[in-house]
C-alpha cells in the first residue's frame, strides 16, 4: 500500500508491506494528502502479526538505507513522525536544528552523526544486550538559550491520538529501547565520523566537533550567531571524539570506557 504527500516544499511518497499501517499513514497525515506522486522516500516493512509476541523487526527505509528497525509498532510510527518533522527545520527559530542523534551508553546520553544510523540499525538485539541505546530519531534540537538538547515541538499537524490509533491498528508490543528526546539533557560526549581516525574512538578538540555540528545544522540562516553560540556552549560542556565507526559496537565499548560508565 502506498499513499503521498506534501509538506512545504517537499513531495514524496511512503509505502509499506502492511496495509494496517498504509491506512494508519493515509489517516494520521490527512492533512498533507495528495495525488499520486512517484519518489517513494519512505518504505515501511511490517512482518506478520506474531503468534507470542514481536519477533520480526518492522524496518523504516529512506531511501534504500535502513534507519530504523524495531520490535515495536508505535516505536516505529514515532521514528516516522520524527523524521517528517525535520522537513521543514530549515523554516524555523525556535531552536537550532542539527541533523545528529541522540543514543545512550550506560545512561548516558551522547550525541552522534545521524549518517551512521543505518550501520546502527543492523546492530538489532545486539545493541540493548550490549548496555546502549540506538536512536530513534536523525535529528535533535537544540535550545539556544540553555544550550540543551530539548525535546522537537511537533510542528506536523497530527491528531493527538495518532499513535494510540497505530497501537490498536497493529496490537503487538516488542522491547528494544530506542532512544528519544523526550526531557532537556546535557550530552556527555561528541563523537564525529571521520575518515582520518587513527583507532576506533579518538579524543579530538573542541573545534572539531563545533565545525562538525555547524556543518549539519539545518536552519542557521533563521538562528545565525544565536544558534552558533549555543553550539559552541554545548561542545564546551562534553568532551569529543572522532571515529570511522566501521565498528559501532566497538566505538560504543571503548566510549563507556572513556567517560567512565562502561557498556
Amino acid at each position: 500500500m502506498s499513499a503521498s504527500f506534501a509538506i512545504g516544499d517537499a513531495r514524496f511518497a511512503i509505502r509499506s508491506t502492511s496495509h494496517a499501517f498504509g491506512e494508519w499513514v493515509t489517516e494520521a497525515l490527512g492533512a498533507y494528502g495528495v495525488e499520486d506522486v512517484e519518489d517513494f522516500v519512505y518504505s515501511v516493512v511490517v512482518p506478520e502479526p506474531p503468534a507470542r509476541g514481536a519477533k520480526e523487526f518492522l524496518i523504516l527505509y529512506r531511501g534504500s538505507s535502513a534507519m530504523v528497525r524495531t520490535l515495536d509498532p508505535v516505536t516505529l510510527g514515532r521514528s516516522l513522525l520524527a523524521e517528517l518533522e525535520t522537513v521543514r527545520f530549515h523554516e524555523r527559530d525556535d531552536a537550532v536544528y542539527v541533523m545528529a542523534s541522540v543514543g545512550e551508553v550506560g545512561g548516558v546520553p551522547i550525541l552522534i552523526p545521524s549518517s551512521i544510523l543505518p550501520k546502527l540499525a543492523k546492530l538489532g538485539r545486539r545493541a540493548s544486550r550490549s548496555g546502549f541505546r540506538i536512536p530513534g530519531q536523525r535529528a535533535v534540537a537544540i535550545d539556544i538559550e540553555t544550550a540543551t538538547i530539548m525535546p522537537i515541538d511537533h510542528a506536523l499537524d497530527v491528531p493527538d491520538s495518532a499513535l494510540e490509533r497505530l497501537a490498536a491498528a497493529l496490537p503487538w508490543q516488542g522491547t528494544d529501547g530506542l532512544c528519544f528526546t523526550d526531557e532537556s539533557v546535557h550530552v556527555g560526549a561528541l563523537v564525529v565520523a571521520s575518515t582520518d581516525a587513527e583507532s576506533s574512538l579518538d579524543p579530538v578538540r573542541k573545534a572539531y566537533g563545533l565545525a562538525a555540528l555547524t556543518s549539519s545544522t539545518v536552519n542557521f540562516q533563521r538562528v545565525g550567531g544565536r544558534g552558533l553560540e549555543a553550539l559552541g556552549r554545548l561542545v564546551e560542556r562534553a568532551p569529543v571524539y572522532r571515529s570511522t565507526w566501521t565498528d559501532p559496537a566497538d566505538v560504543f565499548s571503548r566510549l563507556g570506557d572513556a567517560i567512565g560508565v562502561g557498556s
